[in-house]
C-alpha cells in the first residue's frame, strides 16, 4: 500500500510538473525578453496599455532654426497604419500605410510626404523599437568619454519604410529605462554618405502620463558626432493636447478631392 501511495505520488507531481512546464518556460523567455534593450524601453513607456486604445490625437508646434515648420493636430492609429493630418490653417494629410493623400492646396508640396511620416514616427517611436524589420546591436557603444545612458543601435531590414538606410542610436535612462534622446540620420534625398556626414538628435524631456502612459511633452533638437554625443541645439517641438481617441478608424474616410502623393 505504501509503494503505491508513493508511485501515486511521484505521477501526480510529473503530471503537475508537465502542466506547469509550459507556464514556467513562457516565464523564462519573457524574463530574458526582459533583459532585451528595446523591450525594457517599451516595458518603461507601457507598450501594452498604449495598444489597448485605438488611436492618438496630439498637437506639435515643432521649429528649426527659429523658423517654425510644422504646427498641426495629428491623429494616428497607435498600430501607426493610419493617421490624420491636420494643419492650422486647415490643409489636411492622410497617411494610408505607405500611401499619402494630400489636400488640393499640397499638392506641390515637396516637403509632405517628409512630415507625413517623421514627427509621428518620433512621436511614437518608444512603440516602435520591435516592428517588423528592426535590427538591434545591444553591444553598440559611443565613444563619449561620459556617457551615462545604456545605449544601442537600431537599424532597418531591406526595403522597410520610405527610408531603409537610416539607423537611430538609442540612449535609455539607466534607472527607469525610459527614452532621453536618439541620434539618428536621415537618408530621404540623400545618400547614406551625406546622410551620415550630418547626424542629428532628438532629445524627449517633461514626461507626462495620459492614461498611465507616459508621453514627452518637449522635444529638442541637436547636432550630434560618435565623439562628443550631443552639441549645438537646432530646434524644438511642444507637444500638447495628447488624448487617446476612440472610433479613429471607423470615421478615417479620405475626401475624394485629394490627391495621391
Amino acid at each position: 500500500m505504501k509503494k503505491s501511495i508513493t508511485t501515486l505520488f511521484i505521477s501526480l507531481m510529473l503530471i503537475i510538473s508537465c502542466q506547469n512546464k509550459p507556464a514556467a518556460e513562457k516565464q523564462i523567455k519573457e524574463v530574458k525578453k526582459e533583459k532585451t534593450f528595446s523591450n525594457k524601453i517599451e516595458i518603461a513607456h507601457k507598450k501594452a496599455s498604449f495598444l489597448k486604445h485605438q488611436a492618438i490625437q496630439f498637437e506639435a508646434n515643432i521649429e528649426f532654426g527659429g523658423n517654425e515648420v510644422f504646427n498641426a493636430k495629428v491623429s494616428i492609429s497607435t498600430t501607426s497604419d493610419i493617421a490624420k493630418i491636420t494643419y492650422k490653417n486647415g490643409d489636411e494629410i492622410f497617411v494610408n500605410k505607405e500611401t499619402i493623400f494630400v489636400s488640393p492646396s499640397l499638392k506641390d508640396n515637396a516637403g509632405v510626404r517628409f512630415h507625413a511620416y517623421t514627427w509621428n514616427y518620433f512621436f511614437l517611436f518608444p512603440y516602435k523599437l520591435s516592428d517588423n524589420g528592426t535590427k538591434w546591436n545591444d553591444n553598440f557603444k559611443t565613444k563619449e568619454t561620459n556617457n551615462p545612458f545604456d545605449t544601442a543601435k537600431l537599424s532597418f531590414g531591406e526595403n522597410i519604410g520610405d527610408a531603409p538606410d537610416d539607423w537611430y542610436i538609442v540612449y535609455a535612462n539607466k534607472e527607469n529605462n525610459l527614452l532621453d534622446h536618439a541620434a539618428y540620420i536621415v537618408t530621404v534625398n540623400k545618400s547614406t554618405e551625406a546622410a551620415e556626414a550630418d547626424p542629428h538628435a532628438i532629445k524627449y524631456l517633461n514626461y507626462k502620463e495620459v492614461s498611465g502612459v507616459p508621453f514627452a511633452s518637449n522635444w529638442e533638437f541637436y547636432e550630434w558626432n560618435i565623439e562628443q554625443g550631443m552639441s549645438n541645439k537646432i530646434g524644438s517641438a511642444k507637444i500638447t493636447n495628447i488624448q487617446f481617441i476612440e472610433n479613429f478608424r471607423e470615421h478615417f474616410s479620405v475626401p475624394k478631392n485629394y490627391i495621391q502623393k
